[in-house]
């Protein structure tokens, strides 16, 4: 039985019911002999703990060899030693986010990683983490690298229209084979597109779904048989993909009918009035196009109106009408359709995004009142607009939600979908907010529950004034181990930002 063996058996089975394990050599052999005297547990467990280190360090030489492979001299500072220090917290507590932000700072600053940290850091198994250190390896780690399979460049991957691509896709599972057509159409976006017409009547309905969704990136009028095959499938989950990007395609036949018809409802008569004229019935094409039966509890009207705007760029409106998008959603909103006509431009939004027109729904749905439209429905809708708007626009939008300007959406999902990094003000507004926190109310469920968020959101200008102590009132108590991390989150984060200058 070897060394290893003998401490794996002396702690599963007790040092009570098993023999004192017999040193027979290497390191474990010499810290049992060095420790004797000590209770028999602690020897095993300093015992345990030298054989880790050392099987960290690395294994002895059989033989000593020169060597002419050795890493070239690195060109970049190391980090300053309390970023190293930083570094090794995060690497322990497996923070991820605030780790990847860390290397993005190194390289802007040019600097390295300490070389002690540099197994820890080709060891992560997080490809994005791991792929935002390779800057900062150094010339050591990226040596290091090369001679361990286990540590090969995260980018590192196969050159899409290779053979090993082609494989991947052939035999691949069908997560692997996702990602290799994913690549395909962002690389080479013809062979992606015949791989999958080659694959397609052996592909089951919910990989076709998700196969043809990869034909959005790159997407050009070449795909439009693909996607016409796909509009003619028999499961509904790849209708309606091949029908929305039918819809992104300018020209397509689909886009053309659906715009057609379209214009033949709505009537606009000047200066400023919206007529809608749905027909009895569509023919046979149309109810193929979408224009079907609604799903239970939706009107027949609601039902067509959405499906018809959503497929319908919105500066076609504009251009069409000569109007604006607050005169359109203002005339819209004066007829008995305008809950269904705003929900339909609001999917429109997917096909090209326009703040006006989010602005224009946003305003409209906030002075509706409940019994025009359902309040969360209009939470709902408001969402739906948000994540589609530009980052800059959906950060001012939350700043007003904070300061009770606005209503839509609610502060919660506001701040959700708020991306990184906050501005300034937004920040610094969302900072007085907690400190002004007094009872366990929905704005204050709102503002700790993003505290984890914030905590990577906030930008360094706010970093300082974030990490000052700050004792919650009696009660909010529940939230004081989220407020905590917040604080160390954000301490973290300000001494990269102070350590790290570009």
């Amino acid at each position: 039985m070897n060394e290893l063996d003998a401490l794996t058996r002396s702690a599963t089975l007790g040092t009570a019911r098993s023999p004192e394990p017999g040193p027979t050599g290497g390191v474990e052999a010499q810290a049992l002999r060095a420790l004797a005297g000590l209770p028999v547990e602690k020897r095993l467990l300093l015992a345990a703990g030298v054989r880790a280190v050392a099987r960290a360090a690395g294994r002895g030489l059989t033989r000593l060899e020169a060597r002419e492979d050795v890493a070239p001299p690195d060109t970049l500072e190391v980090c300053p030693p309390r970023v190293g220090a930083v570094l090794a917290e995060l690497l322990a507590s497996q923070d991820l986010e605030v780790l990847r932000e860390a290397f993005a700072r190194m390289a802007l600053a040019r600097r390295r990683l300490p070389p002690e940290l540099l197994p820890r850091v080709l060891g992560l198994k997080d490809a994005p983490a791991r792929m935002a250190a390779e800057p900062v390896l150094g010339e050591r780690g990226l040596w290091l690298s090369r001679h361990n399979p286990e540590w090969r460049s995260a980018s590192a991957s196969p050159a899409s229209g290779t053979a090993e691509a082609e494989r991947t896709w052939t035999e691949g599972t069908p997560e692997e084979r996702h990602a290799a057509l994913a690549q395909g159409r962002r690389v080479e976006p013809a062979r992606a597109r015949a791989w999958l017409q080659g694959t397609w009547a052996q592909e089951k309905a919910e990989h076709r779904a998700r196969f043809l969704a990869c034909l959005d990136e790159g997407l050009s009028p070449e795909d439009e048989p693909l996607l016409e095959l796909g509009w003619k499938d028999r499961a509904a989950s790849v209708r309606e993909v091949a029908r929305y990007l039918l819809a992104r395609l300018p020209g397509s036949a689909f886009s053309r009918r659906m715009a057609e018809r379209a214009r033949s409802v709505l009537v606009w008569e000047k200066p400023a009035s919206l007529r809608v004229q749905l027909p009895a019935k569509w023919d046979a094409e149309a109810e193929r196009d979408g224009l079907d039966k609604p799903p239970a509890g939706v009107g027949q009207s609601e039902h067509w109106l959405i499906r018809l705007l959503e497929c319908v760029p919105l500066h076609s409106w504009e251009e069409w009408f000569e109007a604006t998008p607050e005169q359109l959603v203002a005339a819209a909103g004066r007829t008995d359709h305008g809950v269904s006509l705003s929900e339909g431009w609001a999917h429109a939004l997917r096909l090209g995004v326009s703040s006006k027109w989010g602005a224009a729904l946003l305003a409209w749905w906030s002075r509706c009142e409940s019994k025009v439209l359902e309040a969360e429905r209009a939470q709902l809708l408001a969402v739906s607009v948000l994540e589609q708007l530009p980052a800059a626009d959906r950060a001012a939008r939350t700043l007003r939600i904070l300061l009770r300007a606005e209503s839509l959406p609610s502060l919660d999902r506001a701040l959700a979908l708020t991306p990184a990094p906050w501005p300034p003000a937004l920040g610094y507004e969302y900072l007085k907010a907690l400190r002004e926190l007094y009872d366990a109310g929905t704005r204050a469920t709102a503002l700790l529950g993003a505290l984890r968020q914030a905590a990577l959101a906030l930008p360094p200008e706010c970093l300082a004034t974030a990490a000052e102590p700050l004792a919650l009132p009696l009660p909010l108590s529940r939230w004081k181990q989220d407020f905590h991390r917040f604080q160390q989150t954000v301490t973290l984060r300000h001494i990269l930002h102070e350590e790290l200058k570009p």
